[in-house]
């Protein structure tokens, strides 16, 4: 990854991504090296995975709700104080 500068939003996303790539590493983990125990240990691994990344999805709207309506406040300011500035006195 470079070294980008990131929007609110996108920020508000990197600990859910982490914890999503933590989740499918502990997935991987979990099913191990050997290939002739995958197959029982799929079902179990799945739900872990599937089930831990449901659980980000609240946190995740959380963090983006927030900065969504940050970055919507903050547009709607600009544009009021634009509008004010170019309201010629009566």
């Amino acid at each position: 990854m470079t070294n980008a500068v990131l929007s609110a939003t996108e920020q508000a996303a990197i600990p859910t991504a982490i914890s999503a790539l933590q989740a499918v590493q502990a997935f991987a983990i979990n099913m191990g090296p050997d290939p002739l125990q995958w197959v029982a240990k799929y079902p179990g691994s799945q739900l872990i995975l599937l089930g831990t990344l449901q659980n980000l999805v609240p946190s995740l709207l959380v963090s983006e709700g927030g900065a969504v309506q940050a970055a919507v406040n903050s547009q709607i300011n600009s544009w009021i104080t634009t509008l004010k500035n170019a309201q010629t006195p009566a």
